[in-house]
């Protein structure tokens, strides 16, 4: 929000046999570029290192909107030691 300008932000989560599904939504004012150092990059490096992807849609002036799918497999795996 600090960044975005947004004034709504929404989020669900939805989870599979395999995978966890996140997805944040805003309605600041677009423009997010992972390629220009922003906290992006280290989400997506987190994510990645769980097996997982990101996919980041930020055009200027229409928000931002994040989709993470996160393996549960590797959740549990770790949990149960």
């Amino acid at each position: 929000m600090k960044h975005a300008q947004a004034s709504h932000v929404e989020i669900s989560l939805a989870a599979s046999d395999a995978s966890l599904l996140l997805s944040v939504r805003d309605d600041g004012i677009g423009g997010a570029d992972p390629a220009r150092g922003s906290g992006l990059t280290g989400l997506a490096d987190r994510v990645e290192a769980l097996g997982g992807s990101i996919h980041v849609r930020s055009t200027a002036g229409t928000g931002t909107h994040i989709t993470v799918d996160l393996p549960l497999e590797y959740a549990l795996a770790q949990g149960a030691v």
